[in-house]
């Protein structure tokens, strides 16, 4: 169920347009929604999408995102990825996700991990 996680983040640091598309088309729904932490509004929908992480490899070339750990329940996951920006400095962030058919149609991300203050 979770594999289209791995898959979207993927895309994240592909440099290929083409690769990010085909990676992105595997991983969403018809009906995608996204609330990233960075992003100034929520994003709706593919191509919205594939512009968002188009801004995030021309700010930072190079970088990349991975999922390092999933949890799951009846259809919605939480994933914490980790932003790799250069080999001495990365971030890490928790995405929760609507998984229907395989497929993410609503994903929600906050930065960090939710550390008490």
């Amino acid at each position: 169920m979770t594999d289209c996680l791995h898959t979207l983040f993927s895309a994240w640091g592909d440099p290929s347009p083409e690769a990010r598309a085909t990676k992105t088309d595997a991983a969403i729904g018809d009906t995608f929604y996204c609330a990233d932490p960075n992003a100034p509004a929520p994003i709706h929908g593919r191509d919205d999408y594939l512009a968002y992480i188009q801004m995030f490899g021309d700010m930072a070339p190079g970088a990349t995102a991975r999922v390092v750990s999933i949890s799951e329940k009846h259809g919605h996951a939480r994933a914490t990825v980790e932003f790799v920006i250069n080999k001495h400095m990365s971030q890490f962030g928790q995405y929760f996700a609507d998984i229907k058919d395989g497929k993410i149609t609503r994903l929600i991300g906050f930065a960090g991990m939710g550390e008490p203050t």
